[in-house]
């Protein structure tokens, strides 16, 4: 039996790797209200676009970060939409990925303040 990867081994994520999982975090969605979702929350900092968005959603999906579920849910302006939510495993790793980028913070503000100094 395999054992599970540890979250460290995923870091440091892409931001929009990272913008994908926090939206997930919120609640299942279809790849339309995972972009909607994203733009909102980033206020156009870190763009997903929809091309790209299919090929991350795959590619997280196979890394265990998030699933689909395996019923398509019907949508009322056309074909049913797959969707998506956040694994276990992906919430940890947003959750080490977010303490990385904290410290990575800190050292920048130690920095920046003492060169200002």
């Amino acid at each position: 039996m395999r054992q599970s990867p540890a979250p460290r081994e995923f870091l440091p994520l892409s931001p929009a790797d990272f913008q994908l999982l926090l939206v997930l975090l919120t609640g299942e969605r279809h790849a339309y209200a995972i972009s909607q979702a994203a733009a909102e929350q980033a206020r156009g900092r870190v763009p997903l676009e929809l091309g790209s968005l299919y090929r991350m959603l795959a590619r997280l999906k196979e890394s265990g970060l998030i699933e689909e579920d395996p019923v398509a849910r019907p949508s009322p302006s056309g074909p049913a939409r797959k969707v998506y939510r956040i694994t276990r495993l992906g919430q940890e790793v947003a959750r080490a990925e977010a303490d990385r980028l904290r410290g990575v913070l800190a050292v920048a503000d130690a920095r920046l303040a003492h060169g200002r100094a």
